[in-house]
């Protein structure tokens, strides 16, 4: 996941599930990570991300402050010997806490098309964006 947000150009279909699965948060926190964030992302936005309203995306955060504080009151109650992986889970949500707003803020923001269109031309479009990204001739 590391290796995925050094990419050049990354295709990303985000989806409400996508935005609440720890995997996807910490490969899409990677792909911020690496700076020119609208220039390298190509997502298609599934109908139920719910990203283009404030309240929608408020909702991303308050599950994300909900999972860390559900893991945090847990790790309280065991000893904090050799919980190095749960540590790190703990630390992923606090990464993706601090980076939600303006991640899905951003992705609110690029041109992206909605599936329909991608569907109903191939996705030529999307195609042919990352070919344009990639140096690719597009003819």
């Amino acid at each position: 996941m590391q290796r995925l947000g050094q990419g050049q150009c990354v295709v990303v279909v985000i989806s409400e599930s996508y935005l609440k699965s720890d995997n996807c948060m910490f490969e899409l926190i990677e792909i911020a990570k690496a700076q020119n964030l609208r220039d390298r992302i190509f997502p298609i936005i599934l109908p139920d991300a719910n990203l283009f309203k404030p309240i929608g995306r408020v909702g991303y955060i308050k599950y994300w402050e909900d999972q860390k504080a559900e893991l945090n009151a847990a790790l309280k109650g065991v000893d904090g010997e050799n919980l190095a992986h749960l540590q790190s889970d703990l630390n992923t949500y606090a990464e993706i806490r601090r980076l939600i707003d303006g991640i899905t803020g951003t992705l609110k923001d690029l041109n992206a098309l909605p599936l329909s269109e991608h569907e109903d031309t191939a996705f030529e479009e999307l195609i042919h964006r990352v070919r344009a990204q990639l140096g690719i001739n597009n003819s």
